[in-house]
């Protein structure tokens, strides 16, 4: 009698049961991104996968591992999926970015994000006088007159000085964070003047290097958040890190990791030394905030739900381990409260919300759902835990936004027509497709306002244990594999809006006006900028107000964080704006329970 066996792969999400395949079967069984040019042979060694959890028993690794990993790397967790069995018991698998195929769809940043340039961060080119015996000032009062002001020289700047001075002649440019030297080189380096912005997303990281000299974006680069090992949500990701000052550490090392070989690939795309990024400015919900800095996001996950820190703080780079200048600094924008991180008020730096008297709602669609609305009266703001589904995990046949994913979806009688990402064969369908289709699905008379199918003899319902819509039939796929939902992903779906709906419904509760009386909407983030606006009304995703007000604003995280990066002003607003708002804790909302049970089905019950 075979053991039962559940294999959840990350960064997806997905848990598979099965005891009689491979990882590698596993995965490409359930439309998981995984590599395997040798057609699973062991040969290529290029489905590396990373076992992180487990509670069960796994097949000894065999020669072929051994070969391609060695002893350290097996040691430290790492498997080929080709070679590996769970032969009993939980596994959770991490398939590390080289390991997996298709590429991420990241928008770009679809409001201004220009600003009159006034970094933190700024150099100076200086002649300096040289000592003689009627001119014995030290080194350090020399270089401050110079510049005229009294500023803070770091110790390892200032035990280099006297060479540096000589070895340049004294020529040389002084790097300065405000009032404080960062670094002293040789000769007129002024326009060699950099920063980077840094956008933390549960599910990816974002990075934007820019010329703190000119205030443009010279490279872009993005990776998966591999964090997500440990937990898909930020509850989970508090859970794990709240064990031990050691699963803080580690994760706050993923993270790191990521982020310097992101700097790594703008600087190799640019042809920029990372010695000359001298100020990283970063945003991260509360809990990828806490984490990056190393503290600890525990009393977050617990009522009151109150962050360690929420101020903008600042910290030399090379206490966080960043690979930029090491005397440069790592500044972190302000939180609001609860779930509500600085990513939230990126999304508002860059919106222009608190100016504007027009009242408007600004929605991030993710695991984690910010909501804010509001004027330049008053904003109010809420989190939703939408879950991820519209990320595609815990939907059957879901997968992320990248390559060979189904994005939009379209019925027009017995008709079904779809587009994917790449315009390759489909492997599966991510967060847009989804809302296509149940919409689709719900328009078409297929299922009902809760998710059921209505006739089960309809062409493309088939019953596999339990009933399944086929979008694409096998012999249109990459995976020779029908791409299917049931009612219980569509009952995923519809938990995940309902707690989205919940949150614009409260907030325009507490405001004083109906969702109708809205005067704008900003979709924010790579999901909403793909949303079908039709489809989302239809779903109640958003409210229904006037088309024309609907705005895809793109990544406005990392847009707020280049505005902050590139102008102290924008920096030295948000004390004013922070006290604009307010914050909202849906869970403590005598109202949350019943607009939650009225937000769930289609149209309201």
């Amino acid at each position: 009698m075979e053991e039962h066996v559940t294999v959840t792969f990350e960064p997806e999400g997905k848990t598979v049961a099965d005891s009689s395949h491979t990882l590698l079967e596993l995965a490409q069984g359930a439309n998981i991104s995984l590599r395997g040019e040798c057609g699973g042979t062991g040969v290529c060694g290029k489905c590396k996968i990373k076992i992180v959890k487990r509670n069960g028993l796994l097949n000894e690794p065999t020669e072929k591992e051994r070969e391609h990993l060695n002893e350290t790397g097996i040691a430290e967790g790492y498997r080929l999926g080709c070679q590996t069995k769970v032969v009993s018991g939980k596994c959770t698998v991490y398939i590390p970015p080289e390991s997996r195929t298709g590429k991420r769809v990241i928008s770009g940043i679809g409001l201004d994000e220009e600003v009159p340039l006034a970094p933190a961060v700024t150099k100076v080119h200086l002649h300096l006088a040289r000592p003689a015996f009627d001119d014995t000032r030290p080194d350090q009062k020399r270089l401050m007159d110079a510049l005229n002001e009294n500023a803070e020289i770091p110790l390892h700047s200032l035990a280099r000085l006297p060479e540096t001075l000589r070895k340049a002649d004294w020529d040389v440019t002084v790097a300065r964070w405000k009032n404080r030297v960062i670094s002293v080189g040789p000769g007129d380096t002024t326009k060699d003047l950099f920063g980077i912005a840094v956008d933390i997303g549960s599910s990816k990281v974002i990075c934007h290097l820019v010329s703190l000299e000119s205030g443009k974006t010279i490279a872009r680069a993005h990776a998966e958040n591999p964090q997500i090992m440990y937990g898909e949500d930020v509850v989970s990701r508090i859970t794990y890190a709240s064990k031990s000052p050691e699963h803080l550490e580690k994760l706050q090392k993923l993270v790191v990791d990521t982020i310097n070989s992101l700097i790594e690939t703008a600087c190799k795309k640019s042809g920029i030394s990372p010695d000359r990024i001298y100020e990283m400015v970063f945003v991260g919900n509360t809990v990828m905030h806490h984490l990056l800095l190393g503290v600890s996001p525990k009393y977050i996950g617990v009522a009151p739900f109150i962050p360690a820190v929420g101020s903008l703080v600042s910290f030399p780079a090379k206490d966080l381990g960043i690979l930029m200048n090491g005397e440069g600094m790592v500044t972190a924008i302000p939180l609001i409260e609860g779930y509500i991180g600085s990513d939230a008020v990126a999304n508002l730096i860059i919106t222009k919300i608190y100016q504007d008297d027009a009242v408007s709602l600004a929605i991030d669609i993710g695991t984690n759902s910010e909501i804010l609305l509001g004027n330049s009266e008053k904003i109010l703001a809420c989190s939703a835990p939408s879950g991820p589904s519209f990320e595609g995990a815990h939907i059957s046949s879901g997968m992320k936004a990248v390559t060979g994913a189904i994005d939009s979806v379209t019925i027009e009688g017995d008709c079904l027509s779809y587009t994917t990402i790449g315009d390759v064969l489909p492997k599966g369908i991510c967060g847009s497709g989804v809302i296509d289709l149940v919409a689709e699905l719900f328009l078409a008379n297929v299922i009902t306002k809760t998710g059921k199918f209505r006739d089960l003899n309809h062409p493309r319902i088939i019953v596999d244990g339990v009933p399944k819509f086929v979008v694409a039939r096998n012999d249109e796929t990459s995976t020779r594999s029908d791409i299917t939902v049931t009612e219980k992903d569509i009952n995923e779906f519809l938990l995940a809006k309902g707690s989205l709906k919940t949150g614009w419904t409260i907030l325009s509760e507490k405001y004083g006006i109906d969702p109708s009386q809205i005067d704008k909407i900003y979709l924010a983030g790579s999901f909403g900028t793909h949303v079908d606006i039709e489809n989302a009304i239809t779903l109640s995703l958003i409210p229904d107000i006037d088309r024309k007000h609907i705005l895809f604003a793109g990544e406005t995280a990392i847009g707020g964080a280049k505005m902050a990066l590139k102008s102290v002003s924008e920096r030295d607003n948000l004390q004013q704006l922070l006290a604009k708002i307010e914050y909202v804790e849906l869970s403590v909302e005598p109202s949350f329970n019943r607009e939650y049970l009225r937000s769930i089905p289609i149209s309201p019950v």
